[in-house]
């Protein structure tokens, strides 16, 4: 089932990311600045986040509606995933513990940083960001532990038109963007790894953001 999840979810996606125009030409600074200028703003959309149990195995989707996603100026290039709900990862985390401590989390942004690879002839522009890892304090087994989790952005780039960035639509509804839940540390200890999306039954959360209401 996750393995179905998994090869859907990309599919969606590289519908967006792939280009058939495989020569490139490096963008300026200012041309950056420019296409920067014209998709930062707030974007309104959804969550649809699916996951395994962790303790059960089994298959499960939790949608957030009325959340948004925000995108900074080049100077900043940053991007956040508003009002995410860590509290959903206590359902894929195997430490019962650790578990209970992030349940009781309030939503938060998860942040990346954005940058602009590359224009094709045809007026393609490659828009692609990193997550950063997400640090957390928190207090459970009578003690304080610095948690640190990482997600990934599971494709390689949104190709948007030249004329849907001049326009202020390059977010337009019914784009979607994709994350994963990769490892979770303590300091520099590996508590979990969430990479073998695979392995049918594995511990496991996807989370996909679709602009528009």
């Amino acid at each position: 089932m996750m393995k179905k999840l998994l090869m859907t979810v990309l599919a969606a996606t590289m519908l967006t990311a792939c280009d058939n125009s495989p020569v490139f030409h490096g963008l300026t600074q200012q041309e950056k600045e420019n296409y920067a200028q014209s998709i930062m703003g707030e974007y309104p959309g959804r969550y649809s986040i699916v996951y395994t149990d962790a303790q059960t195995s089994q298959l499960n989707r939790e949608n957030i509606d009325s959340v948004t996603f925000s995108v900074s100026s080049l100077a900043t290039h940053t991007v956040i995933f508003n009002g995410f709900p860590l509290r959903v990862l206590s359902r894929v985390v195997e430490d019962p513990e650790l578990s209970q401590a992030l349940s009781t989390l309030p939503d938060m942004g998860l942040t990346g940083n954005y940058e602009f690879k590359q224009e094709s002839e045809n007026g393609k522009v490659g828009w692609y960001f990193d997550m950063n890892p997400v640090a957390l304090s928190l207090t459970y087994g009578g003690q304080q532990h610095n948690i640190v989790l990482h997600f990934r952005n599971l494709y390689t780039s949104i190709n948007l038109a030249k004329g849907q960035i001049e326009g202020g639509t390059a977010f337009k509804q019914g784009r979607q963007l994709s994350l994963g839940l990769t490892d979770i540390y303590e300091g520099d200890r590996l508590l979990q790894s969430f990479n073998d999306y695979w392995q049918e039954g594995s511990p496991e959360l996807l989370a996909v953001f679709r602009f528009g209401l």
